[in-house]
């Protein structure tokens, strides 16, 4: 069972603070797939695993997104 919270909150986590720290768009979404294949074995997980942290990083590329043009609007 906390396998499965761990596969739902870091990805979001690492999402929302490579985004907070890099400033750009994309570069979080790969360094955190990168962290999650190759820190994390990400590939060798039980598929639900898998579905479980692709969908919270997918949710946190949406909320990075939603903080990058929020800052962008803000810096104009």
């Amino acid at each position: 069972m906390l396998e499965y919270l761990f596969a739902a909150l870091l990805p979001l986590f690492f999402m929302l603070f490579f985004n907070r720290v890099l400033f750009t768009k994309y570069l979080p979404l790969a360094i955190t797939i990168i962290i999650l294949l190759i820190g994390f074995d990400g590939l060798h997980q039980p598929l639900p695993i898998q579905i479980i942290a692709g969908v919270s990083t997918l949710a946190g590329f949406l909320i990075g997104l939603k903080i990058h043009n929020k800052q962008k609007r803000k810096v104009k």
